[in-house]
């Protein structure tokens, strides 16, 4: 079985960040892969900011990160490499955590230029093509819900990161 890792730096679930994370972890869920959301604004800022390597919530995502085939990035305009969050946790990864794994930066933002610099600080991972989405294409209820290119554009992001997960992709 594939596992995928999906970390966002939002600091809650009912964002659009967060709306990414659980419809794209929801098509990788689909085609039977195991998916480790990693919320790394959730996580516990003192940690994050003191680069505290043994708190427990730390060691669990950076292990769940370890386990994981490939990884997905979620990232908002005004932050195209990560929350402060996403970018502290991110630093605390051993320097070959991403090595050899492939890594989709997704983006979120108002117009296109908004994805410069998507899938910068991803270290030693190999960073596939970005994936943007426009803020428009969320519709504002209580979840963010995506509209149908936006859910069209993550089914399809899906198929890419689990193609660029299987052992037989690097033969094709």
């Amino acid at each position: 079985m594939v596992e995928f890792a999906v970390l966002t730096g939002h600091l809650n679930r009912r964002s659009r960040p967060g709306a990414i994370a659980r419809t794209l972890a929801a098509e990788l869920r689909a085609g039977g892969a195991e998916v480790t959301e990693i919320a790394a604004g959730a996580l516990p800022h003192s940690a994050l900011m003191a680069q505290d390597h043994r708190h427990p919530e730390v060691v669990r995502t950076q292990r769940a990160l370890t386990c994981a085939d490939a990884v997905a990035v979620i990232t908002p305009r005004y932050e195209p490499h990560g929350s402060a969050p996403l970018r502290s946790w991110l630093a605390m990864l051993p320097p070959d955590a991403l090595a050899g794994k492939p890594v989709l930066p997704i983006g979120l933002g108002a117009v296109r230029s908004h994805s410069t610099g998507l899938g910068g600080g991803l270290g030693e991972g190999t960073v596939l093509p970005a994936t943007f989405l426009y803020d428009d294409w969320f519709a504002e209820d209580h979840d963010w819900r995506p509209n149908p290119r936006a859910t069209d554009l993550l089914r399809r992001a899906a198929t890419t990161l689990t193609t660029s997960a299987l052992p037989d992709s690097a033969a094709a």
